[in-house]
């Protein structure tokens, strides 16, 4: 499978010299993947549309409408698509006197 994304939009903030974080709504085609998401920064991954799943260390979650998931930085992440999948993703720099685990939330939309 291969990755089929579409940056809708895309935005950086600076602070500091070094970006604190960005973000961006993605569009993934049905039937790919992205399998080695770069782990060096904390992601929430919000699910708008679609459906598929993230591995999150040795962990997988379904991704449905209204799923938000937080995997710190240093957890190994990657998605599989199964329908079109549309995305916000933030990403940000991590404390590193803040020992954070990753975590699910379901929301209703």
């Amino acid at each position: 499978m291969t990755a089929a994304a579409i940056v809708c939009a895309s935005v950086d903030r600076i602070a500091g010299g070094q970006p604190a974080y960005s973000h961006e709504v993605m569009s993934l085609g049905a039937n790919s993947a992205m399998p080695d998401l770069n782990d060096s920064q904390d992601v929430t991954v919000t699910v708008l549309e679609g459906l598929g799943s993230l591995v999150v260390g040795d962990r997988t979650v379904t991704l449905t409408p209204g799923v938000f998931v937080f995997v710190p930085a240093g957890i190994s992440r990657a998605i599989k698509v199964e329908t079109t999948l549309n995305l916000l993703m933030i990403c940000c720099d991590s404390d590193p006197d803040t020992n954070e685990s990753a975590w699910l939330m379901n929301f209703q939309l």
